[in-house]
């Protein structure tokens, strides 16, 4: 599969520090990614550089084929962005701030916005002041005047901020529409955790600069065994060996998911009685999103 965004071994100097590291990663069309880390983890700085806001120090960073930095212009022209509040004029109307944009823009007829109106819901408020539109609104006609051009690319920095819950559940089936009616990749950064998790396919987490990890969102919804037992290493090495199953191991516990292979996790028992380790409690949990950021974040976790 060709990538939307492809991302090779980029890397951003600041003030003589390194704040994005080595980082290579490839978002597919129609992919809404969660972009997610801690605050100064240099996700923004990763986004400035994807919009060309900034330059890129090492690496490269292709959109659609186009690389950022020597063809600036046909990458831009496959990307839009909103970062955080949508900046609009609060004393035009939403159509009056959307044919200002479109002027922005080559062919985008009278037409084509009334599309996208209505494809944000915002036809019966379309002639309202923007002064009086809530931020759920607000938010919805930012993504209007990001799509004028047909991005290939939708790139959101915090745009839950603000919001309440009726405003975020919009949002939300916004991003999902434009992913799966109009095969629009979307990035999204978010310090949301749960909203990442019911919006997004796959989330790639970045910590100090560097991508630690990325991974499927519905994967990581799955059941885990937490497994204490005498012998943790030589524990693992079997589970890896007869069932080619990966785990981590955590605070004293084997953690992993049920292989394909298995119904439950009796055959998994019996493999460590067999050879001499003792088992001292089994556990399954449902871990959430909130669960893995913390455990690669905060250093307690190895493979």
């Amino acid at each position: 599969m060709t990538a939307t965004i492809a991302i090779n071994n980029v890397g951003k100097t600041l003030n003589k520090k390194k704040v994005i590291k080595d980082l290579s990663l490839n978002v597919n069309a129609g992919e809404v990614l969660g972009l997610l880390g801690p605050n100064g983890a240099g996700k923004t700085t990763l986004i400035r550089m994807i919009v060309g806001l900034i330059e890129i120090t090492e690496g490269k960073i292709s959109v659609c084929g186009n690389d950022v930095a020597t063809e600036h212009k046909e990458a831009l022209e496959n990307i839009g962005a909103i970062v955080e509040n949508p900046e609009m004029y609060p004393f035009f109307s939403g159509q009056k701030n959307l044919e200002y944009f479109a002027r922005m823009h080559t062919n985008v007829t009278k037409e084509k916005i009334a599309e996208l109106v209505d494809f944000v819901g915002l036809t019966d408020r379309i002639h309202d002041k923007v002064k009086d539109y809530s931020l759920g609104m607000k938010q919805r006609l930012g993504i209007a005047q990001a799509l004028m051009n047909d991005p290939k690319v939708l790139i959101l920095d915090e745009p839950t901020n603000g919001l309440d819950p009726a405003g975020m559940h919009e949002l939300r089936r916004h991003v999902r529409m434009l992913a799966k009616e109009k095969n629009v990749t979307v990035i999204v950064s978010s310090h949301l955790l749960s909203e990442i998790e019911l919006m997004c396919d796959r989330i790639a987490i970045i910590k100090q600069g560097e991508l630690i990890a990325v991974e499927n969102v519905k994967e990581e919804k799955k059941q885990r065994y937490h497994l204490k037992v005498s012998d943790i290493d030589k524990a693992q090495t079997l589970l890896e060996e007869h069932f080619e199953q990966s785990s981590k191991i955590s605070e004293d516990n084997l953690i992993f998911a049920l292989p394909p292979t298995l119904h439950d996790v009796s055959a998994i028992v019996k493999l460590f009685v067999e050879n001499d380790i003792a088992i001292y409690s089994v556990e399954p949990k449902n871990h959430s999103l909130e669960d893995r950021f913390m455990y690669l974040t905060q250093d307690k976790g190895r493979k």
